[in-house]
């Protein structure tokens, strides 16, 4: 048995997001179907992170474990056939058994692109802010998010037991159309960069002030607004 690690990089604009489901078009389903034709077994991939609806991947890691004897570059190269032109495997290996995508993951790296002109080719890929954002008061914001916080109200899972992250680099980079947002964690909960990014644009247009970042940590904020995902992208992970 051997357990195989892929790279993949995908534009998730017409998926249904990562994770299986039937009758729907996902990432993870379209590749399992790819390599259960090539390995004639049933195959589970298993997803370093499950990406939501229309957010993309430069660096997603998935692996699954196979009796095949194919060659890896040969196992890629009909990966790749059998796929559509939004997901592309960059990357094969094989890896230790005991690997796992998910819990072997020191930490990941999401960018989030923000555009502040509604440009036709820009638009799929980033979000389309129509006022123009205070950098300045964002990046003071930001300050205060770094390091280890309880992000559950910065995400959708309120009920979640353990919703602390440590935040170890969360960097605003502005460029002539906009700007781009990087952040990297030990972990993220569900929908917590889009709930990060959302509030700091809202701290860009004075909805909120940049010492409010304490009260969404308190629970004293809870209406944050979240980013949609288009702009997201999953970057890369270390292991």
């Amino acid at each position: 048995m051997r357990n195989v690690r892929l790279v993949i990089e995908y534009d998730g604009s017409d998926f249904n997001g990562w994770q299986y489901q039937p009758e729907q078009r996902t990432v993870q389903g379209e590749l399992e179907s790819a390599i259960e034709k090539i390995t004639t077994e049933t195959i589970r991939l298993t997803g370093a992170g499950r990406t939501d609806r229309g957010v993309h991947a430069f660096g997603q890691v998935a692996n699954f474990l196979t009796a095949s004897n194919l060659k890896l570059d040969r196992m890629q190269k009909a990966i790749n056939g059998l796929t559509g032109d939004d997901v592309y495997i960059r990357q094969i290996d094989e890896v230790p058994i005991e690997f796992h995508s998910r819990y072997s993951a020191l930490n990941k790296t999401y960018r989030y692109r923000i555009i502040f002109e509604p440009l036709p080719l820009l638009l799929r890929y980033n979000w389309y802010v129509k006022y123009r954002l205070d950098i300045t008061r964002m990046s003071k914001a930001i300050e205060s998010l770094h390091g280890i916080h309880d992000f559950k109200f910065f995400s959708m899972l309120t009920d979640k037991k353990n919703t602390e992250c440590n935040v170890f680099q969360l960097d605003l980079t502005p460029e002539e159309t906009g700007c781009i947002i990087t952040i990297k964690a030990n972990r993220f909960l569900h929908k917590m960069v889009r709930g990060l990014v959302g509030f700091l644009c809202d701290i860009g247009r004075n909805r909120y002030r940049p010492d409010d970042v304490h009260l969404v940590f308190k629970g004293k904020i809870k209406d944050i607004y979240f980013a949609p995902p288009q702009g997201l992208y999953l970057l890369k992970i270390d292991y």
